[in-house]
């Protein structure tokens, strides 16, 4: 395997653009970024080691054509098109109501007052009710929770699912935006599992 130099200041602007694409190795992160400048020219690799590359890389192609994440990608620009929390479906799929059915679980499996769920969740709450600067009242779990962005409400759902061992799948799709980190296509996010 070549190795590359590069120096300290592109380092530290790769490290942020793993975060951002949640990657977890600076190879997977610029075998992405390759990938997806070759995709956006046109452009096809012709070796063998093409297969490599992609069983290594953060997303693997499911058997439906949708990319199934190991980390969160971008999910500025997306919509949920189903989910499941505890192998049961969800009525409502969006990342919010999701994050909620996943919180319901906790509190079910672990028995803790509106108290200890609100220092357990690392997303603005507060064990009372409020419904001021953003916040929600849920009284059926007696907290209130400030609303959360698609990325945000998924990093609590895995911290949560995989801490407390709620299972979760969730298939959703990028907008046709030019923001999008993969427009138009389709994702899969799993956790807890």
């Amino acid at each position: 395997m070549p190795v590359i130099r590069i120096n300290d200041a592109t380092f530290a602007d790769l490290k942020s653009v793993a975060t951002w694409l949640g990657t977890e190795t600076p190879s997977q992160t610029v075998d992405y970024l390759v990938r997806e400048k070759m995709d956006l020219l046109g452009l096809e690799r012709d070796d063998v080691q093409e297969e490599v590359a992609h069983r290594d890389s953060p997303n693997l192609p499911s058997a439906e054509g949708a990319l199934e994440f190991r980390s969160a990608p971008g999910l500025s620009f997306t919509r949920m098109l189903e989910a499941s929390v505890d192998g049961q479906p969800q009525a409502k799929a969006n990342w919010s109501a999701v994050l909620l059915e996943v919180i319901t679980s906790t509190k079910k499996k672990t028995g803790m007052d509106a108290t200890a769920l609100s220092h357990e969740l690392q997303v603005p709450s507060k064990p009372y009710e409020y419904a001021s600067e953003g916040y929600k009242f849920l009284p059926d779990l007696g907290i209130s929770i400030q609303g959360q962005s698609a990325q945000d409400a998924w990093k609590e759902i895995k911290r949560l699912a995989d801490k407390h061992r709620v299972a979760v799948t969730v298939r959703f799709q990028w907008r046709e935006n030019d923001k999008a980190q993969h427009p138009g296509r389709i994702g899969i996010l799993r956790a807890g599992e």
